[in-house]
């Protein structure tokens, strides 16, 4: 069986959380806080309240897809971790501010959309078994009319980005601009040429041992002996030389670290699920371009897809210049 987060269209990041909460949040709803602190505002927007629960929800529905796709790379979770509690109240804020728009615009969401829309996720996720998903929405503590006014403001959040973006045309000559400007996006892989020391953190005092080696590579020491005598990874016979090896075939923040390193420079000590690696980048190959019309379609998309979110920002930043917003304060 799907689960329903595979089954609905992308959604605005502030109603994620939904799908989310059916797909395994309720250990979540479980440990709730009481409900007094609950239902305490952090935030009114044009009158209406945004409470603790909701802004709960939110941060830990995103945190849940942040775990889940940075799992193996604790320095890159760390960080999008700590932007989930940064942004987690702007993102309801603008949220309710779309909602705003969609109804003063006349909007209305008709109950039989609602009932169809229901209905094609049953359908979908539960093969037409009405009774699994009722049982489903009860084992992760969730009413049906909860869910109801969810994904209704999900469909709103959907329809009004869509409406704010509009169609979006772009010309050949915008098109081969947007090419030209991002030439790396339309390249071959990059490859390099590595040596690396990692400390597994199953040494004594990891940390401070990467640190310390870390110390002595970035004073002069020489690379290849400091591998051969502290690094725990398959290149270290070899002094932690690598041959050379596609950027796109690194892990996650390595991959990110090497591309921001020069040529001859050695990096940060980087941390890893299960060991710190330190890389100094020998050499570096810039993969070839792809020809223009051989990735036209592909480029056209990006460039439509940028000029949407531009618009989408844009309205946003009018909204909350016009409303009321009031922030009490979040947890």
């Amino acid at each position: 069986m799907k689960s329903l987060s595979s089954l609905l269209p992308p959604v605005c990041a502030c109603c994620a959380w939904l799908l989310m909460t059916l797909a395994g949040g309720g250990d979540a709803c479980a440990q709730a806080p009481q409900e007094e602190t609950q239902n305490r505002m952090v935030a009114k927007v044009n009158g209406a309240p945004i409470l603790v629960s909701d802004l709960k929800q939110v941060a830990a529905a995103q945190a849940q897809v942040i775990r889940q796709q940075f799992a193996d790379d604790p320095t890159k979770l760390e960080k999008e971790m700590a932007a989930v509690k940064l942004n987690a109240l702007d993102t309801l804020i603008d949220c309710q501010l779309l909602a705003d728009e969609f109804y003063k615009l006349g909007g209305v969401m008709q109950p039989e959309f609602l009932e169809q829309d229901l209905t094609q996720i049953i359908q979908m996720a539960f093969r037409g078994n009405r009774e699994a998903f009722m049982a489903d929405l009860a084992k992760n503590g969730m009413a049906l009319e909860k869910f109801r006014e969810l994904r209704e403001r999900m469909i709103i959040m959907n329809v009004m980005r869509a409406r704010i973006a509009g169609t979006v045309k772009v010309t050949e000559e915008e098109v081969r601009e947007h090419y030209e400007k991002n030439l790396r996006r339309w390249s071959g892989p990059e490859m390099v040429k590595l040596h690396t020391v990692t400390i597994s953190k199953t040494t004594a005092d990891a940390r401070s041992v990467a640190e310390s080696v870390h110390t002595k590579l970035v004073a002069g020491g020489d690379f290849a002996e400091i591998a051969r005598k502290s690094s725990a990874d398959s290149h270290a016979a070899r002094g932690g030389e690598w041959k050379w090896i596609y950027l796109s075939d690194l892990t996650g923040t390595v991959s990110e670290v090497v591309l921001s390193t020069k040529k001859g420079e050695i990096s940060e000590v980087i941390e890893q699920l299960d060991a710190y690696i330190i890389v100094r980048v020998d050499d570096r190959q810039e993969g070839e371009p792809k020809p223009f019309e051989s990735v036209k379609a592909e480029v056209a998309k990006s460039l439509m897809e940028e000029v949407s979110k531009e618009r989408i920002e844009k309205r946003l930043i009018q909204l909350r210049a016009a409303a009321d917003i009031q922030r009490m304060g979040a947890e």
